[in-house]
C-alpha cells in the first residue's frame, strides 16, 4: 500500500483576477508532517482548502488514496477522513467542546455520553488533558486550538490540515502543540502543517512546500534544510526596480505611540509597542496577518483601549477615544470596509459623514443641506473613480472594490494630519489601487503622518519611507526604506527568526 494518501498536481485557482494558484503540486504521506509555508498571500491556505472540500479546484489532478477525485465537497472530505482546523476558529464558543463535536457530526440521534468518551479517549491517546464539558469560552486559546484537533481526529480524521495553528500562542503552547502533532504523525497520522514560522516547521515537520505567488518554489525534506534559506524563498528578491525614496525630513512627530500593552485573557497582543511618524512621512508595517496588526490599527485610531501606554495625535492624548482622533484630524481605513460604510446609506451621505456638522453642510436653523452632500459625494466619486457614478446610489449595493474607493475617498478627502490605513487597496484592480497609493504619497507630501499596514508587502516597500516589523505583537525589526533591503534579514524578522539586532 503507497504511503501517499493525497496527492495534488498543477492545481490553479482564481479568485476574479487574482491568481491564488498556479500550478501547485503536493504530496500528504501517512505519518508524516507536511508543513506549507509561505507569506500572506502566498496561497497556503488556498491550497489546504481545496484539498478540506472547502474551496472548487479551477484545474489539475487530486488523487485520494490513488484514486482520481472529481469535484470535492467538505462533506465528501468529511466522509474520506480528511479534518481541518482554520486559523479563526470554528467552535462555538458559548458550547463545550463535546457539544461543538456533535454539532459538527450532525445527524437525527446524538449520543453525548459516547462522544465524551470517544473524545476522551482520543485525548488520552494524543496525552492531552482537556475540560470536555465546560463552554469553549473559558478554555485557553491554546486550550481550544487542542480542542478542535481532538474533535477532528474523534471524528475519524487520518489526514489533518492545520492552517496556521500556532499564529497566536505562546512558546510554551507552540511547543505543547508541535508534541501533540508529532504523536499524531507517530500513529499514522498525515498532517499538513500551514504556517509562517520556520522555528517550528524546522522542529515538527518532515516535508516543506514553500509557495510565493501561489506557485511551489520549494518542495521537500526539510532535513538539511537552513532556516535562513527558506525565508529568503519565502520573501524573494522585492529590490529591483524599486525607486528610492527620500526619507522624510521634518522633527514633527504628528503621531507618537508610547509603551502599548494588550492582552486578550491568556494571549499577549500587543506586547510594549513604541513608535513615532514624523510630519510627510509614510510607516510601513509588515508581518504575518494575525490578531496584533488589526489590534494595533484599532489602538492608533483610538478605537481600542489599551492594558497600558498611550497614543498621541499632535500632542494629544487620544487612548481609547476615537471621537477625540477624528476631531485631531486622524483618518482611519480599516481593515474591514463593513466597518467604515454604512451600507444603507448613500454615496453622498456616507461621503459626507464627518462633514454634516460643519457649517458647510448645514441650512438655515442647523437643518441638513443634502445639496452640499450630493456636491461632496460628485467629488469622491470623480477623485476616486467611485461606480456608479451616482451620489444617491445606496453604498450597500455596490461591488466590494467601490465601497473600499468610497471609504478611501472620504477619509483622504478631510485632508487629515495622521493617516492610519489597514489593507487600503485589498479588493482592488491595479489602476484603483495605483491611485490610492499616489493618494496616500500626496497626503504624505502635503504633510500628513502615514501608517500603513498591509499584508502585501511589494506595497509596503513601495510607499514606505521606513518600515517596521511585527512579530507576534512585538516590534522586531526596522528598516529604512531610502536603502535597499536585505530581503533575507526581513525574511527572518517576518517568521520570528531575527529581532531588533537584524534592524538596518
Amino acid at each position: 500500500m503507497s504511503d501517499t494518501l493525497v496527492r495534488v498536481k498543477g492545481v490553479d485557482k482564481r479568485f476574479g483576477s487574482v491568481a491564488a494558484l498556479s500550478g501547485a503540486a503536493i504530496d500528504l504521506e501517512r505519518g508524516r508532517i507536511r508543513a506549507i509555508v509561505g507569506e500572506n498571500g502566498a496561497g497556503k491556505s488556498t491550497l489546504a482548502k481545496i484539498i478540506a472540500g472547502i474551496l472548487p479546484r479551477d484545474a489539475g489532478e487530486f488523487v485520494l488514496d490513488g484514486a482520481a477525485v472529481g469535484p470535492w465537497s467538505r462533506r465528501q472530505a468529511i466522509a474520506a477522513g480528511i479534518g481541518f482546523v482554520p486559523q479563526a476558529l470554528s467552535f462555538v464558543a458559548t458550547l463545550s467542546i463535546v457539544d461543538n463535536h456533535l454539532l459538527a457530526g450532525g445527524g437525527l440521534k446524538l449520543d453525548r455520553d459516547g462522544a465524551l468518551s470517544q473524545l476522551q479517549k482520543v485525548a488520552a491517546d494524543m496525552d492531552v488533558s482537556l475540560d470536555m464539558t465546560s463552554p469553549v469560552e473559558r478554555l485557553s486559546l491554546a486550550g481550544r486550538q487542542l480542542g478542535e484537533i481532538v474533535s477532528a481526529v474523534a471524528a475519524g480524521a487520518r489526514i489533518l490540515l492545520l492552517d496556521e495553528p500556532t499564529s497566536a500562542l505562546g512558546p510554551v503552547e507552540i511547543e505543547r502543540l508541535i508534541r501533540t502533532i508529532r504523536r499524531l504523525a507517530s500513529g499514522g497520522t498525515s498532517v499538513a502543517l500551514v504556517t509562517h514560522r520556520i522555528a517550528e516547521v524546522m522542529e515538527g515537520a518532515d516535508d516543506i512546500t514553500v509557495l510565493r505567488g501561489g506557485k511551489v518554489i520549494l518542495d521537500g525534506a526539510t532535513a538539511g534544510l537552513d532556516a535562513n534559506e527558506v525565508a529568503r524563498l519565502m520573501v524573494g528578491d522585492r529590490d529591483r526596480g524599486r525607486a528610492t525614496r527620500l526619507a522624510a525630513t521634518s522633527d514633527w512627530q504628528r503621531l507618537k505611540v508610547s509603551s502599548l500593552t494588550l492582552r486578550d485573557k491568556d494571549q499577549l497582543v500587543l506586547d510594549d509597542i513604541s513608535l513615532a511618524v514624523r510630519q510627510g512621512e509614510i510607516l510601513a508595517i509588515a508581518g504575518v496577518a494575525g490578531v496584533s496588526q488589526p489590534a494595533l490599527a484599532e489602538a492608533l485610531a483610538g478605537l481600542r483601549g489599551m492594558d497600558s501606554g498611550r497614543v498621541d495625535v499632535d500632542g494629544a492624548d487620544v487612548t481609547g477615544d476615537p471621537a477625540r482622533s477624528t476631531r485631531l484630524g486622524l483618518a482611519f481605513i480599516p481593515e474591514n470596509r463593513a466597518d467604515g460604510i454604512v451600507s444603507d446609506l448613500t454615496i453622498s451621505e456616507n461621503a459626507s459623514l464627518f462633514e454634516m456638522r460643519g457649517k458647510a453642510f448645514r441650512r438655515f436653523l442647523g437643518t441638513r443641506d443634502r445639496s452640499a452632500e450630493h456636491d461632496h459625494g460628485k467629488r469622491i466619486i470623480a477623485d476616486f473613480d467611485v461606480r456608479p457614478p451616482d451620489p444617491e446610489a445606496i453604498s450597500g449595493g455596490l461591488s466590494g472594490g467601490n465601497q473600499q474607493k468610497l471609504l478611501v475617498g472620504r477619509e483622504l478627502a478631510r485632508a487629515p494630519g495622521v493617516i492610519v490605513a489597514h489593507g487600503p487597496t485589498q479588493g482592488l484592480d491595479l489602476a484603483a489601487a495605483a491611485s490610492i497609493r499616489a493618494a496616500l504619497t500626496k497626503a504624505a507630501a502635503d504633510g500628513a503622518a502615514v501608517v500603513v499596514i498591509s499584508a502585501d508587502l511589494d506595497e509596503l516597500l513601495e510607499l514606505g519611507h521606513r518600515m517596521i516589523v511585527l512579530t507576534n505583537g512585538r516590534v522586531v525589526a526596522e528598516f529604512d526604506l531610502a536603502r535597499p533591503v536585505d530581503m533575507t534579514l526581513l525574511g527572518q524578522a517576518m517568521m520570528g527568526l531575527n529581532t531588533m539586532e537584524t534592524a538596518q
